[in-house]
């Protein structure tokens, strides 16, 4: 009786009552490794990745470098315009 009633409380959990039938994980899925890491492991493993530089299309290049040098005269601009506040002409 105490059989029959372990096995319902098996069922009931979800869990297969063959003990031999055992699946590994998918290591591809990260959200599956990083369960199976210690904390610390994934912290070390985070210290150790390093991001390099992004590839950039052209476009997003050329568009980059336009905002640099409208910022660089912007910047004169404004440079100019405290200068003439500060020292107006005669």
């Amino acid at each position: 009786m105490k059989s029959g009633s372990g096995d319902f409380v098996e069922a009931s959990q979800g869990v297969d009552p063959v003990a031999g039938a055992t699946v590994k994980p998918d290591l591809e899925d990260p959200r599956v490794v990083l369960s199976l890491l210690e904390t610390d492991q994934v912290v070390a493993a985070k210290q150790k990745t390093r991001f390099g530089r992004k590839e950039l299309s052209l476009g997003v290049r050329v568009l980059l470098w336009g905002m640099r040098i409208y910022v660089v005269v912007m910047l004169v601009l404004v440079v100019i315009s405290v200068f003439r506040a500060l020292h107006p002409m005669h």
